[in-house]
């Protein structure tokens, strides 16, 4: 099975990286939940493998997997279980996350040119500097979508009410600034294949 990676990133928290190899035949026998029945071929993978990643981390902190359900804002939650958990696809790639005390957030992206043409919706004017920038770029559209997930909720700006901080070549201060819901959190990025894979520590 094409399971990249799997790392501890504390004694609470752990993420797990995927490529997508198999057919969807192949991927359903290492299920044993019902799958959505209007999803295209590619989604309906993105959310087998999901799944298979999330138990995976389940069995490392001695957790009962019972299955996965979203919230009103879409965002998932282990059924039955505090713990947290974060998913990103971005095909044939998927990831996940758990940390068993508080929000967390993981996203992979491949480093395209079409993140310079759209540059103008995520990156502010503290992060300017990184405009034809393809791989800090990449790495903020990353950072970013990791405060997203961690907010939790739906209507958060990633131009106006989000910014990213590069601290090294590996981590990231990610910082959001919407009213009520401020928030300074350190991100870890890096290169997987050719990807980009950012996720909170």
């Amino acid at each position: 099975m094409p399971l990249l990676l799997s790392k501890p990133i504390s004694d609470h928290s752990a993420y797990a990286v995927w490529n997508i190899q198999e057919t969807n035949e192949q991927l359903l026998d290492l299920i044993d939940e019902p799958t959505p029945a209007d999803l295209n071929p590619t989604r309906l993978a993105e959310w087998i493998v999901g799944r298979i990643l999330i138990k995976s981390l389940c069995v490392q902190f001695d957790l009962k997997y019972q299955g996965i359900e979203p919230d009103e804002s879409g965002k998932p939650f282990l059924i039955g279980s505090d713990a947290q958990i974060s998913i990103s696809h971005s095909f044939p790639m998927a990831a996940a996350m758990i940390h068993l005390n508080h929000s967390c957030g993981i996203d992979l992206e491949r480093a395209r040119q079409k993140l310079i043409a759209i540059q103008d919706k995520f990156i502010n004017e503290s992060e300017a500097e990184h405009h034809d920038n393809l791989n800090k770029l990449c790495a903020i559209w990353c950072g970013k979508e990791v405060l997203y997930k961690i907010y939790g909720r739906r209507k958060l700006s990633m131009k106006d009410e989000t910014s990213i901080q590069f601290e090294s070549d590996t981590v990231m201060t990610g910082l959001i600034h919407k009213e009520g819901a401020e928030g300074q959190y350190r991100i870890h990025y890096e290169a997987v294949k050719d990807y980009y894979l950012a996720y909170s520590l």
